[in-house]
């Protein structure tokens, strides 16, 4: 008995050595937004501008350079990108602008201009909220995960695998504001959009239109579909 007993003890941990060696640890999820110097994401861009319910559509094109790395005042790796613009795709890139992203364990910061944002917090889960603009007392908006592991179509492409960032959304009979992200497995960012409306208030400036009927009196657009990325 005593020996069919060593046995069963000696299984169960044979067992419990082979599970450990073969599982994986939960990805914490900053496999949806991969970071390397040297590489580039291209972008279609469109804004859209309203004027009296009347829209004017700008379209252009915006890439992502990650230039150099570099280590900042807190000691962290961080990488700094060039962004760059043009108005079709035969024309020769223009620098537009620098931000600097740097990448944790608990999170990935961006830091555009001086004001730093909260981008995505691990792990990903389903649900999951936290403030964006924690590094900005005035600001309170919260942003939360959606959609985790689903599929997403960005333009003529289809992601099998991603994630969906919402921040609180504003919308009553006068003002919308939304803002919506999405990345997508070993890819990164995939299309970004922004919303900002006033809606007809009564006032004469409408023109004589009515509240509640979705008549933009003012507002601004802005989308962002990947289009390719690479190594440079």
């Amino acid at each position: 008995m005593q020996r069919h007993a060593r046995w069963a003890v000696l299984l169960v941990g044979v067992v419990a050595g082979c599970k450990s060696e073969t599982e994986a640890p939960a990805p914490l999820g900053k496999e949806y937004y991969p970071v390397a110097t040297g590489t580039y994401r291209t972008f279609a861009a469109e804004d859209v501008i309203w004027d009296d319910n009347v829209a004017t559509t700008t379209r252009y094109q915006l890439r992502e350079r990650v230039e150099e790395t570099f280590t900042d005042a807190a000691g962290l790796l961080s990488y700094r990108i060039i962004r760059s613009r043009r108005e079709k795709a035969a024309e020769e890139w223009a620098d537009d602008s620098v931000f600097v992203l740097t990448p944790t364990s608990q999170s990935l910061q961006l830091l555009r201009g001086n004001r730093r944002t909260v981008e995505l917090v691990f792990p990903v889960r389903e649900g999951k909220r936290w403030n964006p603009y924690a590094y900005a007392a005035l600001d309170t908006v919260g942003r939360q995960y959606q959609n985790v592991g689903k599929s997403f179509q960005a333009g003529e492409k289809e992601y099998t695998e991603t994630i969906t960032t919402l921040d609180d959304v504003e919308n009553n009979l006068y003002y919308l504001t939304q803002r919506k992200q999405v990345y997508a497995r070993n890819e990164g960012p995939v299309f970004r959009e922004t919303k900002r409306f006033i809606y007809c208030d009564g006032s004469t400036t409408g023109q004589g239109c009515q509240v509640g009927t979705g008549y933009i009196l003012a507002g601004r657009e802005h989308r962002e579909t990947l289009l390719e990325s690479g190594k440079l």
